[in-house]
């Protein structure tokens, strides 16, 4: 199954994913408790039946792969700037806050997928298959 309105499902991803970061920044990690509302996605939203050869799955596989590698970076400088440039363990200060990659791999996510949803094939602009 995949949604109808693939638009406005990352979007919502998107909204939920910055707003989730920025309660956590704000208010601590336990304001991941907000992703639970991300929950009535699917009761919400029309479906419609998938065949599996369709392009939607190498697409959304895209998606998702270029998401964990932009986190994975993300994380990588994360620490080398923290090892090579800061004086302090910056990092083990804010290590509860590390619960915020969680909404970022939403919002990354999400505006991947809206990027996607350009290309009239449900592809990524620059996969090539």
């Amino acid at each position: 199954m995949k949604y109808k309105n693939l638009q406005f499902a990352f979007s919502i991803e998107v909204m939920f994913g910055l707003i989730t970061s920025i309660l956590i920044i704000t208010m601590g990690p336990s304001a991941i408790a907000f992703l639970a509302l991300f929950a009535i996605r699917p009761f919400v939203l029309e479906k419609e039946k998938l065949s599996y050869k369709d392009d939607y799955w190498f697409s959304a596989f895209q998606i998702g792969k270029y998401s964990l590698m932009i986190i994975s970076i993300i994380i990588i400088c994360a620490y080398a700037v923290d090892a090579l440039l800061l004086s302090g363990n910056l990092l083990n200060i804010f290590k509860e806050r590390i619960i915020l990659l969680v909404p970022l791999y939403m919002l990354i996510h999400g505006i991947l997928g809206l990027f996607s949803q350009r290309n009239s094939n449900h592809n990524l602009p620059f996969v090539s298959r």
